[in-house]
């Protein structure tokens, strides 16, 4: 699965209808439409105080009061689909023409002493509707509404007596300017979001090109490790024996064939065919101690599920944790001269939200010979790629500590603890809790 597969894609529609944007324009238009609709709610607020102090010529005929209703009204319906869907083109236009017949056809509903005027309701209406076709009108529609809504208003003003032509011009102006304003910030921002949009994209498949490498790489360096814990360490086993038992090689390469089949195989399926379910890490722990037994090795192993959290472990975690467990208790059985492990492996319930991963720890240990751990050569493959690389690419952490004739002690925690190694801070090993 992709990492970032759990963002929500951010897709919607462009100006004709089916245009994909990206998270850039999205958010562009949403906060433009918030901005919109606060505009509207202000100028609603505006429109009925003009009311209440021209109450005077309202009241004395009732008729007047359409205009400013209406456009309250369509205010109201505006500012709700505003805040509850993304504005459409549809939506640009409609809202346009009912302000353009406004202008055209409710003069007679603005009182004469500001009929002309800067502030008179259906200026102010008129300059704060022109943010929807100005942004979310296709380009060239957009332009021809943000023209027409100021010559509207001349011509229906110019209908009706005009006590001052010079304010009336201003008004007109006023809306000419706003309408310019919104234009060229939409050009510019639209410009800026498309450029973020694309250089996001060009991120992304850079990102997944990477990925799809390290992918490659994780994969490969698995399969190294499982030719190490199987093939090569049998190998190496059998040239330490001083004779061949034919039917114990012969079930040690049959465990080795299975090891790989599992991990090359489908977590689900495989949980099929063992009769458990996938992620269980208890039951993979349990099976990992039966398989060392067989080996020879006496593998004491303790259980800890709290809250019955296993299943909640991803199949790779699993999987990851356990061949670990597997690699350490192998080590055992190889380099510590001894017969005898102990295994431990708790699982820690989240406190909150079920869905959430619980956190886990093994804990693989024995009472050998141990070893210094800075004398390890760097190029053995068992602590470092089967043990800790393997952990930390499940996003883990493996800890090591010996100390020659004290024994050793292999802890693998996930998620990563981020604590720094035993060794590094001079940690005991009573220190890992077993």
């Amino acid at each position: 699965m992709w990492p970032t597969g759990y963002v929500s894609r951010w897709r919607a529609a462009g100006d004709s209808g089916d245009v994909p944007i990206g998270p850039a324009m999205t958010t562009l238009r949403s906060v433009v439409a918030y901005l919109a609709s606060m505009i509207r709610c202000t100028g609603i607020v505006y429109i009925v105080v003009q009311i209440i102090l021209w109450h005077a010529f309202y009241t004395a005929v009732a008729w007047r009061l359409t205009g400013p209703v209406l456009a309250v009204v369509w205010g109201v319906l505006v500012t709700v689909y505003l805040r509850r869907r993304r504005p459409s083109p549809f939506l640009a236009c409609a809202d346009s023409a009912v302000y353009i017949a406004l202008a055209l056809c409710a003069q007679q509903c603005v009182p004469p002493a500001v009929r002309d005027d800067l502030f008179s309701w259906l200026v102010i209406a008129m300059s704060g509707q022109l943010i929807v076709p100005a942004w979310y009108a296709p380009g060239v529609v957009s332009v021809v509404l943000t023209l027409i809504s100021p010559l509207a208003f001349w011509a229906g003003a110019a209908r009706q007596p005009v006590t001052d032509a010079r304010t009336l011009a201003q008004a007109a102006a006023l809306l000419f300017i706003v309408g310019l304003v919104h234009g060229y910030g939409r050009r510019a921002l639209y410009r800026r979001a498309a450029a973020a949009d694309a250089g996001l994209d060009r991120a992304d498949q850079a990102a997944r090109a990477q990925y799809a490498i390290l992918r490659a790489s994780i994969e490969r360096r698995e399969h190294e490790r499982l030719v190490h814990d199987t093939v090569l360490n049998t190998l190496t086993a059998l040239t330490r024996t001083g004779s061949v038992d034919v039917a114990g090689v012969v079930s040690r390469c049959q465990q080795d064939v299975d090891l790989i089949a599992g991990a090359l195989a489908d977590p689900d399926e495989l949980a099929a065919d063992r009769g458990r379910p996938a992620g269980d890490l208890l039951s993979e722990v349990r099976a990992v101690a039966d398989h060392m037994r067989v080996r020879g090795l006496d593998v004491h192993v303790e259980t800890d599920d709290r809250g019955e959290a296993g299943k909640t472990v991803p199949p790779q975690v699993v999987m990851a944790i356990s061949n670990a467990a597997r690699e350490a208790l192998s080590n055992v059985a190889a380099h510590a001269g001894t017969g005898e492990a102990w295994v431990s492996a708790c699982l820690t319930a989240p406190d909150g939200d079920a869905d959430v991963p619980c956190r886990l720890r093994v804990t693989v240990r024995d009472r050998g010979i141990g070893f210094d751990p800075a004398r390890v050569d760097r190029t053995r493959l068992g602590l470092q790629r089967s043990i800790a690389e393997r952990t930390a690419e499940c996003g883990g952490q493996a800890r090591i500590w010996s100390q020659p004739g004290q024994g050793t002690v292999v802890s693998l925690s996930w998620p990563d603890p981020a604590g720094e190694a035993l060794a590094d801070r001079g940690l005991a090993p009573e220190d890992l809790s077993w």
